[in-house]
């Protein structure tokens, strides 16, 4: 059952990872060929992703949202994974794209799969193993190759980029690993509703976007829709849930695959260029995916690979033959016991 959960959890990874590479040619769209702003468009976008959130979560968990609700502890956790997840991901992303450029912010992004393994290492007090090593450096030479076209000059670090970058890099940490604990307690689609309301009443609370002069053309809907549809809805609540099943380690390197997917939906749809480059990039990730998909040796202690975690094991021994206590035992040599180990936690059972 593990292994099918995880294989599911980085299927749903990808997906999230794809939409959100689609999302990345919506915004493309809206900013270079209608002139949208960015600060209107993040914000426009969380209010209806969230709206269309609440709308499903109350049909489909609307008692789990409304225990939620009532649990102050739970709602400050969202709130800070609202803001240090939601938020800063795309602030800080943005950010490094203003002070250097796309390249180099997808990269700096992706370096926090670096501090996900050493995070994830040190929970489990395990030194990294070496298929995590080879998937995180191929990941981070894929996205470099996609990134930079080859032309590692794009990679300009002025000191503020620098700042930015590594914010960014410790954002996908925070949004890939803080939200383990919500979503093992109350799932991906209350987790992603509530935190996604809470950023959208906090950024246009911060941007107040009404006052942003936007003129709205069906243009402009039409690729909002599908930003909030595709790139938001279905992209935030397919990452979580592959986080849920897959692990914060293994969800981090399959979401790597954002940019393969961006850079495919933007040769599709606004006809950029494929180059020789984009494919040795793409070719990289999608190794490393195969390479992180696959399932580990266990031992009698399984160990799960993405968390760390272990299952305990169930020891039963067994004395045959024995007497009962309040009688004289007719052999005094001592019975040989067995032992029998399963995966599952339990006391010792003596028969």
């Amino acid at each position: 059952m593990r292994g099918s959960s995880v294989a599911k959890g980085v299927l749903l990874t990808a997906g999230g990872a794809i939409c959100w590479g689609f999302s990345g040619t919506c915004a493309q769209l809206l900013m270079d060929i209608y002139g949208v702003p960015l600060a209107w468009n993040v914000c426009v976008r969380l209010v209806f992703a969230s709206l269309l959130y609440l709308v499903f979560c109350t049909a489909t968990h609307r008692d789990e949202l409304l225990c939620l609700l009532k649990q102050p502890r739970e709602l400050g956790r969202l709130l800070a994974f609202s803001i240090f997840g939601v938020l800063l991901v795309q602030v800080c992303y943005q950010g490094c794209i203003s002070v250097s450029n796309a390249g180099t912010a997808t990269v700096f992004e992706r370096c926090g799969l670096i501090l996900i393994m050493l995070i994830t290492c040190v929970k489990a007090r395990r030194a990294p193993m070496r298929r995590e090593l080879l998937g995180v450096v191929l990941a981070i030479v894929g996205t470099i190759c996609i990134a930079t076209k080859g032309n590692l000059g794009m990679l300009a670090i002025p000191a503020e980029a620098l700042m930015w970058g590594a914010a960014s890099a410790c954002a996908l940490v925070f949004y890939t690993m803080m939200p383990v604990h919500l979503l093992e307690r109350w799932g991906s689609v209350v987790t992603t509703t509530v935190s996604m309301t809470m950023a959208a009443i906090i950024a246009n609370a911060v941007v107040q976007p009404w006052n942003m002069h936007v003129e709205v053309t069906p243009g402009i809907v039409a690729a909002m829709a599908a930003l909030v549809i595709v790139g938001t809805f279905f992209a935030y609540l397919l990452f979580l849930q592959g986080v849920k099943l897959a692990g914060p380690m293994r969800a981090g390197l399959v979401g790597s695959i954002e940019p393969v997917a961006a850079m495919a939906f933007s040769t599709l749809w606004l006809g950029t260029p494929i180059t020789p480059f984009d494919i040795a990039g793409c070719a990289l990730i999608v190794i490393m995916v195969l390479l992180v998909t696959q399932r580990e040796e266990k031992t009698s202690r399984e160990v799960d690979l993405s968390s760390g975690d272990a299952q305990p094991v169930e020891v039963k021994l067994s004395v045959e033959g024995a007497q009962a206590a309040d009688s004289e035992p007719s052999d005094k040599s001592a019975q040989t016991p067995k032992v029998e180990l399963s995966g599952k936690a339990a006391k010792p059972i003596f028969k």
